[in-house]
């Protein structure tokens, strides 16, 4: 397994919904770290007439107060990695709160088979 340090965005996200009742997202940058990239997954899982690309990433980032709003809040939050928004599937603190490990995953835009 390579593990390297990358550069990494966290962004705030922000839901709103227009008169018209559609709802968008948008994401604005928090701050810039670096975090130790562990795994990379990439799968493919077929359903009735769509095809549904999905790509896992495993971050490990040194623990702050930061990391601490992160990891009660995560779906307020995204990362920008590789010049790709990705959302925050799950966080784990280690016991002795030396670094949060993101585990985040990033969906393409479904494709008819």
């Amino acid at each position: 397994m390579i593990v390297r340090f990358e550069t990494i965005s966290i962004n705030n996200i922000t839901t709103s919904k227009s008169a018209f009742g559609e709802q968008s997202v948008t994401e604005t940058l928090w701050f810039k770290t670096r975090a130790k990239v562990h795994e990379i997954n990439s799968s493919s899982d077929e359903k009735t007439n769509y095809r549904e690309y999905s790509d896992m990433v495993e971050l490990h980032v040194n623990y702050s107060p930061n990391m601490r709003t992160i990891s009660s809040e995560t779906s307020n939050y995204s990362i920008t990695y590789e010049s790709k928004s990705w959302r925050i599937e799950d966080t784990k603190v280690t016991d002795d709160r030396q670094h949060v490990v993101l585990t985040c995953y990033r969906n393409d835009p479904q494709t008819a088979v």
